[in-house]
């Protein structure tokens, strides 16, 4: 079984080639400069590597074990947001690909459904190693310097990730986090790791994690330093920037609930790398009509400017049913979508107010009788057959690209976001809130942002006035903002919040609740790591949370 290691920690790159990879074509000679050799090279996997981190049987899942989820870094963020209280399958639930992570089953150490994440992180973490071993850490070339820029925030964002989903944070539900694993994250993996040291490679206590972490944004800001790229499609100085705030927030939340100092440091640094990230970017967020665009909505990040990052798919890059539009959007008539028919819990939806214009994300109750004028895809006899499957709360958040909901070649090639702007205002708030426990002072934050981009009528008033009430209306709020989009998780982990799907439109197979956060949101090291790697063992592994709820 070692070589199970090698393929998820030390796997080859793979040799996607995406237009512009190669900047100079071959010599008439057919001879490569070491020059030329390094450009082509680190061309080649930072142009692939977002096209990995979007394609079809990106980790080898479906090959191995057929399964239909293997869609890359979107996938992960529906395996994720799953594992919540407000994507409901309106339509037939069987269909649901994702049913194991709403049931909170086979989530161990022995089944694929943990394994995901593990294989696909550290397959993009080797090749950021790969382009930062290439290149000289002092050189002072400047498209050396945004090479190395890039990749430092690539593995800066895998590990944020892979720190946030496998540290294992205490809960109510009767799986207890043991002393011995307690602050342990994942193991390090960097462009000096022999295949020797990996099979020794013990999980690192988050202060280790998040100082590397921090060290590659550092380094990712110094070789940003006098680059002009301002797009959503690649890591920019803003996106590092991003990472900070979000990263800084953790390391603020972690060392006050352990009584430690420095905490009130960390979410002065969150609050300026969260403003430097609006500033820099000089992004602004979502419009009304962009948000309802029935062409572009939330698949388009050209089409508007709140897309700080995001991740584009080309159409040699998926199939038919492996990718984020196919499973979520309920307009593409091709795969699991328009039988899933990924909807609101009616309990979310029903605590947004009419002023709120996000509330048309979802179909209202009243829908067919025009209570809302909703924009659809497609021709006229499109948009009468959805009308004919749709049902009261389904979602019209992530669109068909261009509005295709019949071809899927077109259709499914969306882009998909990774940090919008809107993210940096809300981390804001929490940081606020924490640093000094004013809770006015956030609050102020909060009606701002709703008042001035949201609410139509500007009448939105934050009436919380405790920190615990003030983090369970901030997170509402960003609940309606970031529906589907993979960011939600961390929230509810970090801020130990439970979910409710009891009283709501779940069937009554996944109709449970928490009192705070699910034992669920501890990620599970695969078997395959632990056969592998003898720094980390069944004792060193967080515990199975499978089924915790129906015991």
């Amino acid at each position: 079984m070692k070589n199970t290691l090698i393929r998820s920690v030390f796997a080859l790159v793979l040799p996607v080639l995406a237009t512009g990879c190669i900047t100079e074509a071959f010599p008439e000679n057919g001879t490569l400069t070491d020059s030329q050799l390094k450009e082509y090279s680190v061309g080649m996997i930072l142009n692939g590597l977002p096209a990995d981190m979007m394609a079809s049987e990106t980790a080898g899942y479906y090959a191995a074990y057929g399964d239909q989820t293997d869609f890359g870094l979107p996938s992960i963020h529906l395996r994720t947001e799953y594992m919540l209280e407000d994507i409901v399958a309106l339509g037939t639930p069987n269909y649901n690909q994702f049913n194991y992570y709403v049931a909170d089953l086979f989530m161990g150490a022995n089944y694929q459904y943990c394994g995901y994440f593990w294989d696909a992180y550290y397959s993009w973490i080797k090749e950021a190693n790969e382009v930062i071993s290439m290149i000289d850490p002092d050189t002072e070339n400047a498209q050396e310097r945004d090479w190395l820029a890039q990749a430092h925030t690539y593995r800066a964002m895998f590990y944020l990730d892979l720190a946030r989903l496998y540290i294992p944070k205490d809960n109510k539900t009767g799986v207890p986090v043991y002393a011995n694993i307690r602050n342990l994250t994942v193991p390090l993996v960097t462009e000096n790791t022999t295949e020797e040291m990996a099979q020794h490679n013990p999980r690192v206590r988050r202060e280790v994690i998040y100082e590397f972490i921090l060290d590659d944004l550092d380094a990712a800001v110094e070789y940003f330093e006098g680059t002009t790229a301002t797009g959503y499609t690649r890591p920019t100085l803003a996106a590092a920037y991003g990472l900070m705030a979000r990263a800084y927030l953790e390391v603020g939340t972690d060392l006050d609930e352990a009584g430690e100092t420095g905490a009130s440091d960390a979410f002065d640094n969150c609050i300026r790398y969260a403003d430097l990230a609006i500033s820099t970017s000089g992004k602004t967020p979502l419009t009304q009509s962009e948000w309802e665009d029935p062409v572009n909505g939330f698949n388009n990040g050209a089409s508007n400017n709140a897309w700080i990052w995001g991740l584009p798919l080309m159409a040699s890059s998926t199939t038919n049913v492996m990718n984020f539009i196919s499973h979520m959007s309920t307009e593409a008539t091709w795969a699991y979508g328009c039988r899933v028919l990924p909807g609101a819990s009616r309990t979310f939806y029903q605590q947004i107010p009419d002023a709120d214009f996000r509330k048309h994300t979802w179909l209202d109750p009243e829908w067919e009788s025009g209570y809302y004028d909703y924009k659809f895809c497609g021709s006229a006899e499109a948009q009468e057959n959805f009308k004919s499957i749709a049902v009261p709360y389904t979602s019209l958040k992530f669109r068909p690209a261009s509005g295709e909901v019949s071809n899927y070649s077109v259709g499914s090639c969306a882009d998909h976001p990774l940090m919008r702007v809107e993210e940096m205002y809300f981390i804001k708030m929490e940081a606020t809130a924490k640093k000094d426990g004013n809770v006015l002072n956030a609050a102020v934050l909060l009606e701002d942002f709703l008042n001035t981009y949201r609410y139509t009528d500007g009448s939105y008033i934050c009436e919380a006035d405790n920190l615990e009430d003030f983090f369970e209306e901030m997170l509402f709020q960003k609940r309606v903002e970031f529906w589907g989009e993979g960011i939600l998780m961390y929230d509810y982990k970090r801020l130990d919040i439970g979910i409710t799907r009891t009283g709501s439109n779940f069937v009554p197979d996944f109709a449970y609740d928490t009192n705070g956060r699910s034992p669920q949101w501890n990620i599970v090291i695969p078997r395959t790591e632990l056969q592998s790697n003898s720094g980390i063992n069944d004792y060193l592994n967080n515990p199975d949370p499978s089924g915790f709820w129906m015991y």
